[in-house]
Order: C-alpha cells, then sequence, then structure tokens
C-alpha cells in the first residue's frame, strides 16, 4: 500500500489540492452568482481567486517545480479552461433550467483530468512527455484541432452530407499525414509567431464575415469565442508549420549543376527570354485577336474618339476635350491612338491589335530585361529560368498580357522600379549621374501609368534616404515637382480634366452608406441633409454593396464645396463614435478578399466587351479560335484549383508577400525592395472592390519576377 501511495504521490497531492481550490472555487462562485445574478462574472471571480491558491500550491507542493515564468502558461490554461468552463455551463443551463452549481461540478470533473497532464508535462515539465503521446497523440490532436478550424469552409461547398462526412475524412487524414511528415522540431521567432497568430485570426473572422457580413461568429457570444479560439488553434499550427517550411526553403542553397540548357540561357538570357516569352504571348494574341479590353478601356478608347464617357458624367469639365486622367492619360493614349489610326484604314481591329502588340513588346522587353540581369548578376540561373517558365505558361499572366487593362504595362514597370531598388542598395556607392537619371525616367513612369504610383514612389524613396540622402532628396524634389507640373500645369493646359476626389473616399462613402442601410435611426435629419449634398442619401441603402463601393460613390455630387465636404467628415467622424461595429464592418466587407484564402474572386477577363460594339465599332474575336479560347477558359479553371494556382489567390499573394517581406527585414534594407509590393497591397485595402484580382496584379507579379532574388538576399 505504502509502494502503490509513493507510486502515485504527485497525483495524490494534486487531487487533495485540486479538491480543495475546488471546494474554495464552488463555494466563491456560489457566493458571487447569488450577488450578482450573472454566471459568467461568478465564473470569472470565483476561478481568479482559486486558481491563485492552486498554482502556488502546485507548483511548491505537488510538481516541486523548478521553471521559471510558469505562471503566465498556467494562467493561459486558467483563462482557456475558465472559458470552457463558463461556455459549457451557460449552454446547459440555457437547456436544462436547474442550479448552475449543480451543473458547474460534472463539467469540472471532466475538465480535471485534462488539466493534471498537461500542468505536469507542459507548465510545470517534471517529466519527460512519453514517447507516445508526444510523437502519436500529438499528430491525432493537431489533425483533429486543424480538421475542426477548416470544415466549415468545406460544409460552404456542399449540400450532400454523406460527402461532408467524406471530404472531413479525408481531411483529416491529409492534415494526419501533414503533421506525421512536417511537424517536428518547430521553432519561430517572435516576429513569426505573431505573423502566424494573425492569420489565423484573419481566417477564422474571414468566415464569420463570408457567412454574415459580421464578425458575430467571433465575438457575438462566449460560445462563438470560445470555438473561434480552438478554430484559431488548429490554423495556427498549421501554418506555423507552413511558415517554418517557407522560411527553411528560403535560406537554402541549392547548387545546381551546369548542363547545356542552363550554360546556353546564361550567355544570352535577355534574347532567349525575349524570344520565348513574345512568342508565347504573340501566339496568345492571335487568339483573343484583337485584344481583351474591359469596360474602362473601351471609355478610355471613346475619349480618345471624342465619344461621352461616364467620366464626364463625374466631374465638371475644365474644356470641351473628352480627354480625361480618371485613367491615366499616357495608357488612355496609348491603347486609344492606335485605334484611331487602325479606323483610318477602316480596320478597328487593326488598331487595337496595335495596341496589344505594343504592350507586348514593352512588357516582354522589361521582363527579359530583369530576368537577364539576375543572370549576370550571379543570381542562381534555374531560378531565372523558372520564372521565365512562369510568366511564359501561367494561364492567368497570359490573359494579363493581351489584356489592355492599365495594370499590365505599370506592373511591369513597377517591376522594374523594385529592380532598380535593389540595383540601388548593393551598388549605390558606384552609382553615377546616368544611373540616378534612370532611376528617375523608371519612377516617371510608374507615376504616369497608375495615378496612385507617386505615392509608391515617394514612400519606397522615403525608405532609402538613410542610405544617401543627398541624391535620393534630389530625386524626391524632381519627382514631385514634375507631379505637380504634369497634374496641374501640363493637362489643364491640354483641356485634359483630371479625376474626382471621390476615387480616393470609397472607405468612408461604404462606411456611411452601410450606417444608413444597418442603423438608420443614428442618423438624425439634420445629418441626412448634410449627407444628401455629397451623396445620394434616399437611395444610398438600397444602393449599397458589401463588396463594391462604386453604387455609391458614382453618384457622388460632382457639384460639391469644400464646406459641404468638410461638413460631410464631421457628421462621418460624429457616426464613427456612434457606430464603431458598423464602420469596422463595412470596411472589413470591403477588404476582406485580399486577406481570407477562402474567398476567390475574379481573375481574368476574357468576354469580348459589348460597349464599342454597342456604339457601332466592329469590335470582335475571330471565330476560327473559338474552340482554341473555350478550352483556355475551362483550363484556367482547372488552374485555380491546382497547386500552382494557389499561387494566384488573392489572399496567398498578400500572405507570402508580407511572409517574404518580413524574411528581409532582417536583412539590413533588403526590405525596401518589397515595399512597393506592400504598399500595392495597402491600396487594395483602400480600393473601392473587394476580390478584384487586377488591383492585386502588381504585388502577384512582383513576387513571381523577383522571387530570386527574394531567395537569394535572404541567404546572404
Amino acid at each position: 500500500m505504502k509502494r502503490l501511495i509513493n507510486k502515485y504521490l504527485t497525483f495524490i497531492k494534486y487531487v487533495f489540492v485540486a479538491g480543495l481550490s475546488f471546494i474554495i472555487d464552488i463555494t466563491l462562485f456560489t457566493i458571487f452568482n447569488v450577488l450578482f445574478k450573472n454566471i459568467i462574472l461568478a465564473t470569472i471571480i470565483a476561478r481568479i481567486i482559486s486558481s491563485l491558491i492552486n498554482y502556488i500550491l502546485n507548483k511548491d507542493h505537488v510538481f516541486l517545480s523548478k521553471e521559471r515564468k510558469t505562471i503566465f502558461k498556467y494562467y493561459l490554461l486558467v483563462i482557456i479552461q475558465m472559458l470552457v468552463s463558463a461556455t459549457l455551463v451557460n449552454r446547459v443551463y440555457s437547456l436544462i433550467t436547474i442550479n448552475p452549481t449543480i451543473i458547474k461540478v460534472p463539467v469540472e470533473l471532466f475538465l480535471f483530468l485534462l488539466n493534471y497532464f498537461i500542468q505536469k508535462y507542459y507548465i510545470f515539465k517534471t517529466k519527460e512527455i512519453p514517447y507516445i503521446i508526444d510523437n502519436h497523440l500529438k499528430y491525432f490532436f493537431l489533425s483533429f484541432l486543424t480538421t475542426f478550424s477548416i470544415y466549415k469552409y468545406i460544409l460552404l461547398y456542399i449540400n450532400n452530407h454523406y460527402l461532408e462526412y467524406f471530404l472531413i475524412f479525408i481531411a483529416y487524414i491529409i492534415f494526419l499525414i501533414f503533421y506525421k511528415l512536417l511537424y517536428k522540431n518547430i521553432k519561430l521567432n517572435t516576429l513569426y509567431q505573431c505573423y502566424t497568430i494573425i492569420l489565423s485570426f484573419i481566417l477564422v473572422l474571414g468566415y464569420s464575415y463570408e457567412i454574415t457580413s459580421t464578425g458575430k461568429l467571433v465575438w457575438g457570444s462566449l460560445d462563438n469565442f470560445m470555438l473561434s479560439l480552438i478554430k484559431m488553434v488548429g490554423f495556427y499550427f498549421f501554418f506555423k508549420t507552413l511558415v517554418y517550411y517557407f522560411n527553411k526553403f528560403l535560406k537554402k542553397k541549392y547548387h545546381v549543376k551546369e548542363n547545356k540548357l542552363i550554360k546556353e540561357f546564361s550567355h544570352h538570357p535577355f534574347r532567349y527570354s525575349f524570344i520565348f516569352l513574345f512568342l508565347l504571348y504573340g501566339i496568345f494574341s492571335l487568339i483573343y485577336y484583337p485584344g481583351i479590353i474591359n469596360y474602362d478601356n473601351a471609355n478610355q478608347i471613346k475619349e480618345v474618339l471624342g465619344l461621352h464617357t461616364r467620366y464626364l458624367d463625374a466631374i465638371n469639365p475644365i474644356s470641351n476635350s473628352t480627354l480625361t486622367n480618371f485613367n491615366p492619360i499616357i495608357h488612355t493614349l496609348l491603347i486609344g491612338l492606335p485605334v484611331k489610326l487602325g479606323l483610318h484604314f477602316h480596320n478597328f481591329n487593326m488598331g487595337l491589335y496595335l495596341a496589344t502588340i505594343i504592350q507586348l513588346l514593352i512588357i516582354v522587353t522589361i521582363y527579359s530585361y530583369i530576368i537577364s540581369y539576375m543572370v549576370k548578376n550571379k543570381i542562381n540561373p534555374l531560378y531565372s529560368l523558372i520564372v521565365l517558365f512562369i510568366l511564359g505558361l501561367c494561364p492567368t499572366i497570359l490573359f494579363y498580357s493581351v489584356t489592355l487593362v492599365k495594370d499590365t504595362i505599370y506592373t511591369a514597370f513597377l517591376c522594374l522600379f523594385s529592380l532598380k531598388i535593389y540595383d540601388y542598395l548593393k551598388n549605390s556607392n558606384n552609382y553615377q549621374f546616368k544611373d540616378y537619371l534612370i532611376f528617375f525616367i523608371i519612377s516617371i513612369l510608374v507615376c504616369l501609368f497608375r495615378n496612385n504610383g507617386i505615392y509608391i514612389v515617394i514612400i519606397t524613396y522615403l525608405f532609402l534616404l538613410f542610405k544617401k540622402k543627398k541624391e535620393i532628396f534630389i530625386l524626391i524634389i524632381a519627382l514631385l515637382l514634375f507631379n505637380v507640373s504634369f497634374n496641374n500645369i501640363l493637362l489643364p493646359s491640354l483641356g485634359i480634366s483630371n479625376t474626382s476626389i471621390r476615387e480616393a473616399l470609397s472607405i468612408p462613402f461604404q462606411q456611411t452608406a452601410r450606417a444608413v442601410k444597418y442603423n438608420p435611426d443614428s442618423i438624425t435629419k439634420e445629418d441626412a441633409l448634410i449627407i444628401s449634398e455629397i451623396l445620394d442619401y434616399e437611395n444610398m441603402a438600397n444602393d449599397y454593396d458589401e463588396d463594391l463601393a462604386d453604387p455609391i460613390k458614382n453618384k457622388f455630387n460632382k457639384d460639391y464645396n469644400k464646406e459641404d465636404l468638410i461638413k460631410y467628415f464631421s457628421i462621418w467622424a460624429k457616426g464613427l463614435i456612434k457606430n464603431p461595429l458598423i464602420y469596422v464592418d463595412a470596411t472589413i466587407n470591403n477588404i476582406s478578399g485580399y486577406f481570407n484564402p477562402f474567398e476567390n474572386g475574379w481573375k481574368i477577363y476574357f468576354k469580348l466587351n459589348p460597349e464599342l460594339p454597342e456604339v457601332g465599332y466592329d469590335y470582335h474575336y475571330l471565330e476560327c479560335f473559338k474552340g482554341i479560347r473555350d478550352f483556355l477558359q475551362e483550363g484556367e479553371v482547372w488552374f485555380e484549383i491546382s497547386p500552382l494556382g494557389w499561387l494566384t489567390n488573392l489572399a496567398v499573394i498578400s500572405w507570402l508577400t508580407i511572409l517574404c517581406f518580413l524574411n528581409l527585414i532582417n536583412k539590413k534594407r533588403s526590405y525596401v525592395v518589397l515595399l512597393p509590393s506592400i504598399l500595392s497591397i495597402i491600396f487594395c485595402i483602400l480600393s473601392p472592390m473587394n476580390l478584384y484580382f487586377r488591383y492585386i496584379y502588381p504585388s502577384f507579379m512582383i513576387l513571381i519576377v523577383l522571387f530570386p532574388i527574394i531567395k537569394n538576399t535572404t541567404q546572404e
């Protein structure tokens, strides 16, 4: 008997201390529940007092632990178990109206045994974790957690219960294999831990917004909060594993044996890159002859042809000219003038195809130069060759190569700008006047092909100021002078109207619209009159679209005055105080797709835009390639669900970019290379539309084109 007692002495002492703590907890819970008539509050107060007593006794007398800082781990366990206990007691009490104390007893007994093992093996660490627990049960437990985290997403797309159960089982098996193979000795520093926690939280929050358009499935009730915490833990371990191996991949050097292909490619990287890309893009341009356009492109062409467009309805034109700077005027002329030339020869399609070829020549030249630069600067040529094949074979990139949206050429220039940042950081001591001049010209091109490009360039320059203050400061001043001269002097002198202020106000307009729709009582008659001076207040509730700001901002009063706008923002600020959660909901709904990988949106254009045919222009695809076009469009769908296609997921692009950015942070100032990409993601947040691939296309292409540089820099 004595030997048996000695063998289980620790557990016996634990039972005694737990019993004592339990009596204290139950007594205090009963007292406080009578006083406050609140089960959750009584549970919290009772647990705080009893847990402190329990911690001291367990550490010093039960487990005899010498571990430091155990109180933090202990109280994390206390908080989790407290929430579990409160949730279970509250849920059972709502179903069976009996004395809460009676409910609490079996709940605490249920948690008792689990608590012992956690304290013994993980908190006070008085004994090594048994092999079977550490290396087998752990994998089953982690697989269960991650499957529990993701199964709701599976149910979103499946209506058959048997298929649901089957897919959940398959998911569990996949995660079990995943953890069994990969989850070994994984440690992340604080920076990556924070990244993984935030990512896990975003996924849990994203599900709530996808289902309810609010965060109530996370913080709407204690039950939801508890379930969300469990899901976060499941996502956390999964993404912790992925982040660990991705970082390991970035830091590992791969030595490739030189073969004939790599050797020949290394001697003439620009030539082979240009031929390869132009050949593939050229073939694609014939299949989609004369090129793919969207509604913006159609209106840009109309502007050049002297036709009225919706942009003119949003402003008070400064002249009779139909040209505007809503879309960058340089890009408008680049696609509009070739069309005008084609019409001179009575062939609209020929003119549009000329614009497509000009675009192809620009982007192919830039990407070929970037690949050539990397090869000549001793970056592993195999990586550059892989980049070349992705650029030439990725369906999404192929579609964008012949789509005449401004983002295609702008993205190429932004990639070139990012490359120039890398070159500057590496060789700034040897920079001459011509090098700074080239840097300046590339910066101007970024600004000319997208109206918000000026902000990306200026902010990036500010981060480069610490390298060489004088030269970069001069570039900043020169660029600001150019931007002011171009937008405020040159364009007005040519009678070209500038864009509307409404383009920068999507977020506040969406927040106001949501408040009007879901909490109209918070808006007084005086407030409504002020809003009406800026927006269409009466139809705002019906016009509000959670994912798209255009229905609201397109009704912006172009005849507004500054006083009305100031008054509107005072109403907006007052609304922020009255309806903070509504404002948060409006913002998250408008940006969630850029960070939640389980949402996916519109990636490519392929349909024949009807605007130009409607006004009498013969814009059409070649009928002989219809079968190939149908096949390519179906192929793009299959590509999206493939592992390579996951890279075109908007949120995956965002999180991979951020992860690469974190990897470069420790490399002196190398992180500035990815700053344009990070800023592009920020502009997605400020954009008027959720889940719009072309807004994140610059970040996607920078990540692909400059990945060899990112990997090489991480290894240095």
